[in-house]
């Protein structure tokens, strides 16, 4: 691991071990493995994303943390592949809404390479400016962090 990624992981793991997470992440449980892949990549570059299959507690009320994280939490990322919206990711999306309109969270559509061009986004996320994986140019990865930090790469 190269000096710079070890410094990332390190200020990640220091904000995670705080509970002051960058970005909460929603998605379809059928989409998991591509998006912890991409929350492992978040990490790399010090974001420290808020996953459930990470952060939730064994032994506590779940949708109690949940809903601390929604009302607390800098940023979202809706991520949306082929399997389309699960009952909770709606859920999450809906609070989202609200925490958007409330505080001006940013509200990060995230479309998955596998999602076909005929999906339909929710309403709500298709009046976002997403971020695209199935494209390579502008990099999908930096899109994400610009929207997470407000931080135009490069700059």
């Amino acid at each position: 691991m190269t000096s710079n990624l070890k410094q990332n992981r390190q200020i990640s793991q220091e904000k995670i071990d705080k509970g002051e997470y960058d970005v909460f992440i929603s998605y379809n449980g059928q989409d998991r493995p591509r998006v912890i892949e991409i929350c492992e990549q978040l990490k790399d570059r010090g974001i420290a994303p808020f996953l459930d299959q990470w952060d939730l507690q064994p032994g506590r009320p779940w949708q109690r943390a949940l809903e601390h994280q929604i009302k607390t939490v800098k940023s979202a990322a809706i991520f949306v592949g082929e399997a389309g919206m699960g009952s909770w990711h709606e859920k999450e999306m809906y609070e989202f809404e609200l925490e958007f309109e409330r505080r001006g969270v940013p509200v990060i559509p995230v479309l998955l390479p596998d999602i076909s061009t005929t999906s339909e986004l929710p309403l709500f996320l298709k009046s976002m400016q997403w971020v695209d994986f199935r494209k390579t140019d502008p990099d999908p990865l930096e899109r994400l962090i610009w929207g997470i930090t407000g931080k135009r790469p490069g700059r």
